[in-house]
């Protein structure tokens, strides 16, 4: 687990190649309901290519869950994120990240309370019709319907129906065996113009409202500012 003083801010250097466009920062969400940005390291755009891909600085703005299953398998387990940046990684692609987990200060006396929503992580990726037509495919090969890994156990991706919306939209599960009964859950959004995934992992303290209906409710909502940003 990551320690951070939340008085400080990360000071990873963007492995970007060039300058993002302001659009996509702009479409990024930076809070919904009662969580917002996370303040050591807040949602940035990078321009690919990335020459270090071993930089951290991607990775602890998003959220992955423990599965490895090879290459096929990777958007689901990981994330679209990661299959950018393994397979797309070229001039033209651009990618912003960011990861909602630090709670709205409350005006009131200080205590414990369960949150209301959930710390989720947020992609959002342009480039060619090609790539997001690829990274958008809601068909999920066979090996990957089942996974397994000796550290934490067993799991299984299983669909899940949400609205749609843009061109296209879907979502589903990530299901684990033992203290964690779900790892994920993760709805995907195309549009021509880009592809937005959200990502919502298993925590503690869970969040009021079931995840499974945040997770639509999220999806709406950075779909709406994308689509304003845009315009």
């Amino acid at each position: 687990m990551m320690v951070v003083d939340p008085r400080q801010k990360d000071d990873t250097p963007n492995p970007g190649s060039g300058t993002g466009d302001p659009r996509l920062a702009a479409a990024l969400l930076t809070r919904f309901r009662d969580v917002q940005e996370w303040s050591y390291a807040p949602g940035a755009v990078i321009a690919l290519p990335v020459a270090d891909l071993e930089s951290a600085f991607i990775p602890m703005r998003q959220i992955s869950t423990p599965f490895v299953k090879g290459d096929e398998c990777d958007k689901w387990t990981a994330g679209t994120w990661f299959t950018v940046l393994q397979e797309h990684n070229t001039a033209g692609v651009q990618m912003a990240v960011t990861r909602i987990g630090d709670a709205v200060p409350s005006s009131g006396a200080q205590h414990q309370r369960q949150p209301e929503a959930a710390i989720f992580s947020e992609t959002l990726i342009t480039g060619s019709a090609t790539m997001l037509n690829q990274l958008g495919d809601p068909s999920l090969p066979g090996q990957c319907r089942h996974l397994s890994d000796a550290g934490v156990g067993s799991g299984e991706i299983q669909p899940l129906s949400v609205p749609g919306l843009g061109e296209r939209s879907w979502a589903y599960r990530i299901t684990g065996s033992g203290k964690v009964p779900i790892w994920h859950w993760v709805e995907v959004i195309q549009t021509s113009r880009y592809l937005l995934e959200i990502r919502i992992p298993n925590q503690e303290p869970s969040p009021r409202t079931d995840p499974a209906k945040l997770l639509p409710e999220i999806a709406q909502e950075a779909y709406t500012k994308a689509e304003a940003a845009f315009q």
